[in-house]
């Protein structure tokens, strides 16, 4: 089927080709409005906004696309075009820690075209293009009410490994925190990466393990990671803190906030311990809120596994609200036909 969508460079082609960031980003921004507008304003996502300001660069853009700086960018993948616009799009991109997992998202076409078997073209390229480049999982996400997407996938071997629940506090709903207790937190350490490496195994589902494996350098403090979070601020506007509740030397939770001084929606993270769970949930969440008010009383994002619903029902008692839930599948390209 891909075979019929011969890759041309004529204005006036229509069919499936590589994704070309140096004059599909406009196009491609405009698409993923149409087709995501009321997730992406529901969950405070700012992606076509940077999408058309990355592609504003201009020349620069293009000099850097040239020189091969986007070969592992999330800007990767397969557009299905109609008269040089992006109508249909799938998007290709390498887990950084992960060189075997590969990550597929923005999977769009445009309403008018919708029903003709693009969508299904465009994810059987994503997958030569994996198989291609040895990946040994592919992963996506998509709501459990979006049945047409959850057919295709299913169809193709996809199957679900993890949900997550998708929450947000709106700005007018903060609540007082002066009188709230606050849990004894301290700051994360370098040399706490071992013992947060412990916590995430013990909490994280087997499920989402088997497919994202935990691995130690993820929990160490490297000199990029710090100077990530010392120049953040400056470069992209938002800083990011973490903090453990620490008992007879073991790590039994872990707070990470991320604060915005742009419009974009700050962020809460919470790993709590098994044993822990439904004792500090909601102390966890009070404190994350406390933090973040220097940042301004903007909207807040929070994600969290469905396997947790201790986390979920405190933040619901904070006035967070779902946006949506996403089933979390993978397909092992071994297994795929």
């Amino acid at each position: 089927m891909i075979g019929t969508a011969l890759l041309r460079t004529k204005e006036n082609f229509e069919g499936i080709r590589p994704f070309d960031i140096s004059r599909d980003l406009n196009s491609l921004a405009n698409l993923i409005e149409v087709a995501f507008a009321p997730e992406l304003d529901r969950t405070g996502n700012t992606i076509a906004r940077d999408m058309r300001r990355l592609a504003s660069s201009g020349p620069f853009l293009w000099l850097l696309d040239a020189l091969g700086a986007f070969s592992q960018s999330p800007m990767r993948g397969f557009v299905w075009a109609v008269r040089g616009q992006v109508a249909g799009n799938v998007t290709l991109t390498r887990e950084s820690e992960h060189a075997k997992v590969w990550t597929v998202s923005n999977v769009a076409v445009h309403p008018d075209l919708q029903g003709q078997g693009i969508a299904q073209q465009l994810m059987r390229a994503a997958l030569q293009e994996a198989r291609a480049k040895h990946a040994r999982w592919l992963v996506l996400e998509v709501r459990p009410d979006n049945l047409p997407a959850q057919r295709l996938y299913r169809e193709l071997g996809f199957r679900a490994y993890d949900q997550v629940d998708e929450l947000v506090l709106a700005s007018h709903k903060w609540s007082e925190l002066a009188a709230a207790q606050l849990p004894q937190l301290r700051a994360r350490r370098t040399d706490d990466w071992e013992r947060l490496y412990q916590l995430c195994r013990a909490s994280v589902p087997v499920s989402a393990q088997e497919v994202h494996p935990l691995l130690p350098q993820q929990y160490r403090l490297g000199l990029g990671q710090r100077l990530q979070s010392w120049l953040g601020p400056l470069f992209s506007g938002r800083q990011t803190d973490d903090w453990v509740q620490e008992e007879n030397g073991k790590i039994l939770a872990w707070l990470r906030v991320t604060g915005q001084f742009t419009l974009a929606a700050h962020r809460l993270q919470m790993v709590v311990h098994p044993l822990q769970r439904g004792k500090v949930e909601s102390q966890l969440v009070t404190a994350g809120l406390h933090h973040l008010r220097r940042f301004g009383q903007g909207q807040v994002a929070a994600t969290v596994s469905t396997a947790h619903p201790e986390a979920e029902q405190a933040l619901r008692d904070r006035g967070f609200e779902t946006v949506r839930l996403l089933d979390q599948l993978a397909l092992c390209i071994d297994d795929a036909a």
